[in-house]
């Protein structure tokens, strides 16, 4: 979001109350009814019609015979009656012709007629074929007319809700992301932080201010909003001009040592013995470049130190610690002083300025570390700040708003644990927010809500799968499909004659039989067999792969405790509010339709008609028409 009339229009959007990450996308189209009307099927032709056709196709040759024996008998006839003068002419070619006539006129008549029969399948799956497209011509109508009412039904629909923190949420983990990832989340759960809280500490170690448009949005709303350069101003906080000597010391001891061993609690006991002397000393002015100052001062530096008196200085250099202590102390003094070396200059500066800004106070302030290079001095000051903020919590005044810290991945794992305690002790919501996913951040990530950005590398991405998980699911392990299908055509013909001759007394039998057998049989059949087979897989609830592949402003939110996991994902882009069918509260809880009736399945993938049986002839099924939604009033792509 920038600094326009269009940013400055859709402002009040973000500053609402509810703590929220970002928008969860929920599809409307997701409660749309496909059509109820199963689609037109096209009936099979009639058994009788392919009898008839087989019939006279065994049958068309028997015919055309028999009509040319009716053609000689009417022939013989008609030669018989004209020898006699009875006939219609006694002219054989005329005789000949009508013979003829009868005999290829009824052969052709015949013919045809066992054609007419034969084409009989054709002309009734034609006359199917119509009848079937005006069906499905009038089922796509009323299928358009159904669709359009349900999309016009859920086209109120809401489809962006906000994804809020549970209420009992005490810390949140943002782990990986980009800088623009990180300024979109800072920005949307950031404003809402300030309108529900009224308040907000924002310590930024990124190195980029990637804070920098929750400023300006902030100030846009007239929010009272602190920032402070770091490190150049860090001594204009109240981070350690209110602390006493005690409290100063166990900052500087934790700051350089940091997440050290065990084994080196000596050098940690030591140190703090040698600044504890120190500080008694100084009396009650005690500043960390007044301190450095007398560890130089002990260390027989040269120069001038203007910071302490010479009382205090003779003091230092003749009765604080005798010649054989500070001889055998002489490595840890070394050590001391090479870490607040850097850091007497920086804060005798900033100690000479007027006004200092408390923490914890009603508005938003901000801590953005500038510096985006690594080095001994910009560690030890990031983790002397996150002292300094153990600190502030420790002490007796109210600290109002949640803490956000970004970029903690150099601050030691101790010191992170003992600022949730306290935090969570005295109600405050920390965020923690980690650009890598090792190291410290292993050790820190889990405490309550956890929010995974894009991981690039391959080995924080398969920990970051580990953390969400696994859990058993149902996989398809094999398919089969079985189609078979057999068909029988048999037809026998038969002709029997028999001639008996027997002679007593020059006595002849003569017995003549004749049989005609026609056979036909036909048979059909079609088998379809599905099955399927499924086993038991434990698998990653979200693969390494998807985590690599998230988008700049997305983020999976993995809330435990709860009593089962729970995994979401969730945008956060600032630009989302500028979407229609956006809300500032939680999307409605509405039933989904069942599978069986719904248009669009939790998938994304469109219904389809129901399966056709094999071997029929259907239209082609068009995913655009079922997926119009798609097309109109879709999301643009805000990445």
């Amino acid at each position: 979001m920038t600094d326009s009339a269009g940013g400055s229009k859709y402002l009040d959007f973000l500053f609402v109350e509810g703590e929220r990450l970002g928008w969860i996308f929920r599809d409307r189209n997701l409660y749309r009814y496909h059509f109820p009307e199963p689609y037109p099927t096209l009936e099979p032709v009639r058994d009788e019609v392919f009898f008839d056709a087989a019939a006279a196709g065994v049958d068309k040759w028997y015919r055309m015979r028999r009509w040319v024996g009716i053609g000689v008998g009417v022939t013989v006839v008609l030669l018989c009656l004209g020898i006699v003068g009875q006939g219609p002419s006694t002219d054989l070619r005329v005789i000949l012709a009508i013979g003829l006539a009868v005999m290829v006129g009824g052969a052709w008549h015949s013919w045809s007629n066992s054609r007419y029969a034969e084409a009989g399948p054709e002309r009734e799956r034609e006359k199917q074929l119509r009848r079937y497209e005006a069906h499905c011509a009038w089922w796509e109508e009323l299928r358009e007319q159904f669709d359009a009412e349900e999309r016009e039904r859920v086209s109120g629909y809401l489809e962006w809700g906000a994804a809020l923190l549970p209420p009992t949420t005490r810390r949140v983990d943002i782990v990986g992301g980009s800088v623009w990832g990180w300024e979109a989340v800072l920005t949307v759960m950031g404003a809402s932080m300030l309108r529900t809280r009224g308040a907000m500490t924002l310590v930024d170690f990124s190195g980029e201010a990637a804070c920098h448009e929750l400023v300006w949005l902030a100030r846009a709303a007239s929010v009272d909003v602190t920032a402070v350069r770091l490190p150049d101003q860090v001594g204009e906080t109240t981070l350690f001009s209110q602390m006493d000597g005690r409290a100063l010391v166990d900052s500087l001891v934790e700051a350089m040592h940091g997440d050290a061993p065990a084994g080196r609690r000596a050098d940690r006991a030591q140190d703090d013995r040698i600044l504890s002397t120190v500080c008694r000393a100084l009396g009650e002015d005690v500043t960390i470049h007044r301190i450095a100052a007398a560890v130089s001062v002990l260390l027989d530096e040269p120069g001038d130190f203007p910071e302490l008196s010479e009382v205090e200085r003779e003091h230092i250099t003749d009765s604080l610690f005798s010649d054989e202590v500070r001889r055998q102390a002489h490595p840890n003094l070394r050590r001391i002083e090479s870490h607040l070396y850097p850091l007497r200059e920086l804060f005798a500066a900033t100690d000479r300025r007027q006004g200092r800004h408390d923490l914890g106070k009603p508005g938003l302030t901000c801590l953005v570390y500038e510096n985006a290079a690594h080095n001994v001095r910009d560690e030890l000051l990031k983790e002397l700040v996150l002292q300094g903020l153990v600190q502030r919590l420790t002490s007796a005044e109210p600290f109002v708003g949640p803490l956000v810290v970004a970029g903690a991945d150099d601050l030691s794992h101790r010191h992170v644990e003992r600022l949730t305690d306290l935090c969570t002790r005295r109600g405050v919501r920390l965020v923690l927010m980690f650009r890598h996913l090792r190291d410290s951040a292993v050790r820190a990530v889990g405490a309550d809500v956890v929010a995974f950005m894009r991981l690039s590398n391959h080995e924080e991405a398969a920990r970051a799968a580990d953390f969400i998980g696994r859990q058993h699911t149902f996989v398809l392990s094999q398919l089969t499909r079985t189609l078979g299908g057999s068909q029988t055509h048999s037809q026998g013909n038969s002709v029997g004659f028999s001639d008996q001759t027997s002679g007593a007394l020059w006595k002849k039998q003569v017995s003549v039989g004749r049989s005609w057998t026609h056979t036909r049989t036909v048979a059909d059949s079609v088998n379809w067999n599905e099955s399927q087979s499924e086993q038991r897989a434990y698998e990653y609830v979200v693969e390494p792969r998807t985590l690599q592949d998230l988008p700049d402003y997305a983020l999976i939110e993995v809330t435990q405790g709860t009593g089962k996991l729970s995994v979401r994902s969730v945008e956060c882009n600032p630009d989302i509010i500028s979407l229609p069918r956006v809300t500032t509260g939680p999307l409605p809880d509405l039933p989904l339709p069942d599978p069986a009736q719904a248009t669009v399945y939790l998938s994304g993938e469109p219904g389809t008609p129901p399966r056709n049986i094999p071997g029929q002839p259907h239209p082609d099924y068009d995913d655009d028409d079922e997926s119009e939604w798609a097309e109109e009033h879709y999301p643009e792509d805000w990445r």
